[in-house]
Order: structure tokens, then C-alpha cells, then sequence
């Protein structure tokens, strides 16, 4: 047997050891709570032979990454309540509310079974019913930014996103499975909201859905499920999470790619990353190694993001 193999598993048993040990930390009462993440290497991407990888390639070649900083990532995603307090400080007005006539918000509703552009959508009301504790969403990759500007003014700390390395290390916490709970799809509702066997409310069930039940048809309050092995919730499923890279299908085969977790900031970038699945998300896309990319202006009630700062 190789021996890199057998020491990366020993690293990751270490790593998440660790983690587990480890307690979040708030940089201010305002600010969500955070993980740390300690450096280590990354397999990025999936193997040809994993179960539901997609067929376009973008999650491919697999390629070995050393995340060189230590870095700091929020426990869970940004809630409605913590967007509500920056909007109140700022009178920031989000993408989707600009335009409050046309397709604010894409959204995924009940009363058609369809993710279409939804005239008055937002924030605020994304077309289904909505905590304080729950993960903000019709917020574009612009309104993240909006956000952790304020946060940083805010803590005193540079806040950021995650670059698509950092967060697929993350979301792996030390497995290099398909999942970090292992190969079995049906797991999935122990640790994340997706898209299950739980019907909405006129007995509506998913096409592609996880053989288990989370409880949940739409979005779930933050941390609701089991933390991964670096104590962060929500990584899989629940909101699809804005990425701060440039996003390029082919990222991994290019020859000047980073290789020690820095984002991607492609001059004239179209489109920005997002990753984890969300609440409509079946077993094929709530895999830490898919990836997707969307133009930063576009809000739909499955997007949100969390936090992340270099400590």
C-alpha cells in the first residue's frame, strides 16, 4: 500500500481530533460565531468512479492542495437576524430589492414546483416562512460583500468568504470519502437539510431525493443537524454558499492554478463560486466536490453564505 495515502489519513485523524477539542470564538457580539481550521492538505475534487460525480467535468482532475494558512470559518451560515442587524446599521438594500417590480429573486415555491424569477421576493421574504435563526438567503455575492465590509468595520477583523479550497476542506473535515459521513447517501439527514423524503405541506415529494428524512422541506434554522468533524454546521445542504473565487469549470486542469487554498480572482470574472447543496439539493449535488458558479449579481431563496477571516 503507498504510504502518502496512509499519512494524509493519519494528518486528517489528527486534524479532526483537534477540531473536536476546539470552541467557537466571536470577534464582537454582533458577529457570528467562528471556527478555527488548521492548515492541511486537501485531495480537491472527486475521483472518476465516485457515485454521482458530474459528467462535465468541472470536478476533475483531482489535485493535491497544502491550505497554508490557518484560517477561521463561521459555524453556521449567516442567519436572518445577523443580516437584519447590518441592514439596520447600514440601510443597506440588497440586489433582489432594487428592482422590486421585476425578478427580484429567483425562488423555488410551493404553488408550482419550479425555481423561477419571482417578482418581490427577497430577503425579507423569500417565499416561505422564516426565523430569525434561519440562513438568510435571495442575497447575492454583492450583498455578501456589503456584509462582511461592515462586519470587518464592525469587529476589527478582516472578514472575507472562504475560497473554494478552504471550503471543500472544511466540508471534508478530514474525510476524503464522497461525503464526510461516508458513501451512503441515505446519512445525509443526520447532518444536513436536503432534498429527503419529508413532503411539503400538499404531499409534494422530491424526484432526486436522499432515501431518508430530515423533517425539513424548505430551509432549516442554522445548526439545526450534527456539526461536522471540525465542529461547523450546515456545510452540505440547507443554503448553497457564495465562495469568494472567480468560478472557472476548468480551474482544476489549468497549470497556474493555486495550490495552497488561495481564491481565484481572475481579472473580469463573470461568474462566482457556490458550493454545499441546499434544501432542494438530491444525493448528486450534496457532495463536498460539487461545485458551481453563478453571476454575483443573482439571488435565489437556495442561496446564502457564511463567513470566513485568515487568523
Amino acid at each position: 500500500m503507498p504510504r502518502r495515502p496512509g499519512l494524509l489519513a493519519v494528518a486528517a485523524l489528527l486534524l479532526a481530533v483537534r477540531a473536536l477539542a476546539a470552541e467557537a470564538f466571536l470577534d464582537c457580539p454582533d458577529c457570528p460565531a467562528l471556527m478555527a481550521v488548521e492548515p492541511g492538505r486537501l485531495r480537491m475534487g472527486s475521483p472518476d468512479d465516485e457515485a454521482g460525480r458530474a459528467a462535465d467535468g468541472h470536478e476533475g482532475p483531482v489535485r493535491e492542495l497544502h491550505i497554508a494558512r490557518r484560517f477561521a470559518l463561521g459555524r453556521e451560515e449567516v442567519s436572518v437576524g445577523q443580516f437584519r442587524r447590518f441592514v439596520a446599521d447600514t440601510g443597506h438594500v440588497t440586489s433582489a430589492e432594487r428592482d422590486p417590480a421585476g425578478p427580484s429573486c429567483l425562488g423555488w415555491l410551493a404553488q408550482d414546483h419550479r425555481l423561477a424569477p419571482r417578482p418581490g421576493l427577497q430577503w425579507r421574504d423569500p417565499g416561505y416562512a422564516q426565523g430569525e435563526h434561519h440562513p438568510v438567503v435571495c442575497v447575492s455575492w454583492h450583498d455578501a460583500q456589503a456584509y462582511l465590509r461592515w462586519l470587518s468595520q464592525r469587529s476589527g477583523q478582516a472578514y472575507r468568504l472562504a475560497s473554494e479550497a478552504e471550503w471543500e476542506y472544511a466540508a471534508r473535515a478530514g474525510s476524503h470519502r464522497s461525503r464526510p459521513w461516508g458513501d451512503d447517501p441515505a446519512q445525509a439527514c443526520l447532518y444536513a437539510n436536503v432534498a429527503d423524503q419529508t413532503a411539503a405541506a400538499d404531499g409534494y415529494t422530491w424526484r432526486e431525493r436522499h432515501a431518508c428524512q430530515d423533517g425539513h422541506f424548505v430551509a432549516a434554522p442554522v445548526g439545526s443537524f450534527r456539526p461536522n468533524a471540525f465542529g461547523l454546521h450546515d456545510m452540505l445542504g440547507n443554503v448553497w454558499e457564495w465562495v469568494q473565487d472567480c468560478y472557472d469549470p476548468a480551474a482544476y486542469a489549468r497549470a497556474d492554478a493555486a495550490l495552497d487554498g488561495r481564491a481565484d480572482e481572475t481579472p473580469g470574472c463573470a461568474a462566482r463560486g457556490l458550493r454545499g447543496g441546499a434544501w432542494i439539493s438530491g444525493p448528486d449535488r450534496t457532495r463536498p466536490a460539487y461545485r458551481g458558479g453563478y453571476g454575483p449579481d443573482t439571488r435565489t431563496n437556495v442561496f446564502g453564505f457564511r463567513v470566513a477571516r485568515s487568523l
